[in-house]
């Protein structure tokens, strides 16, 4: 568990390395809060001050690995001793994927993949929405606050449209749960639930993701209307609302830009092979 200090430290490293590769690293800040033990992250200080970190963030027996070292400390394989530590540390759980997250345009991540087995596997686009009157149609399509009775129902839609490991899929939502049921949002067409959404609020920005319709209802504007219902009441609270969704995911892509969603960055991630 981190104390408040390491947050600190990390958040203002973080900024150092964005702002040396005018990049956007995801630590997954919302997880890193909530860590209930101190076998996920890794810190390295030099002289009290901290150059180094990697986070490890699992979703099941699938986990992504996300980190930074000082610019002032590169060429000196501090990362590679991170994650070397990060690695023995998964040795004693049941792994299924591991995948390494670097931004897209990041010179230094890149340049530590290249010198791994990783291979690259695909890349996510992170999208911001500008601001852009929705209709919002609550008559055919509705949205409520998913509950006990809904889990099932999203472990369902986590393995048919993103094509998660069912167990993988009931371990994170489950943990979901236990965190808060704040933010889990099912969507409603004809009285039936057929799809989800989840809204995440940090920082005075609202976070978007987990956004799935069972295939049979798909092509039927249900989607749209869920989508726009959820951006329309988050921009009463924030005009920073974002998501992230799969570049080769098109349908998506094209909903997302048609309601006002435009690119501005992308990560990529690539898969490490677990022996």
């Amino acid at each position: 568990m981190l104390t408040s200090t390491q947050f600190q430290d990390i958040k203002d490293l973080q900024d150092v390395c964005e702002d040396f590769e005018e990049i956007n690293l995801k630590l997954n800040w919302e997880m890193l809060k909530k860590r209930k033990n101190d076998q996920d992250d890794f810190l390295l200080y030099k002289e009290g001050r901290l150059v180094g970190f990697l986070g490890i963030y699992g979703f099941g027996d699938s986990y992504e690995i996300c980190g930074m070292i000082h610019p002032h400390f590169r060429r000196q394989h501090l990362f590679q001793e991170l994650f070397q530590k990060a690695l023995h540390s998964l040795k004693s759980r049941p792994v299924n994927t591991l995948l390494l997250n670097i931004p897209g345009s990041s010179t230094s991540g890149k340049g530590f993949i290249s010198h791994t087995d990783a291979v690259y596997d695909f890349t996510e686009y992170e999208m911001k929405w500008n601001k852009k009157e929705l209709v919002i149609d609550s008559v055919s399509v509705g949205i409520k606050t998913a509950d006990e009775q809904d889990i099932e129902t999203i472990i369902d839609l986590d393995e048919t449209c993103f094509g998660i490991v069912r167990s993988d899929a009931e371990s994170y939502t489950k943990r979901l749960f236990e965190e808060s049921r704040e933010g889990n949002l099912m969507i409603i067409h004809d009285e039936k639930v057929v799809g989800k959404i989840r809204v995440q609020r940090a920082d005075n920005k609202s976070f978007i993701y987990g956004f799935a319709v069972f295939p049979s209802f798909q092509g039927k504007g249900i989607g749209r209307k869920a989508l726009s219902q959820v951006v329309m009441q988050e921009s009463k609270w924030t005009d920073d609302i974002y998501l992230d969704v799969a570049a080769a995911n098109s349908k998506a892509l094209n909903l997302y830009e048609s309601s006002g969603f435009q690119t501005f960055y992308s990560q990529e991630y690539y898969q490490y092979p677990i022996n």
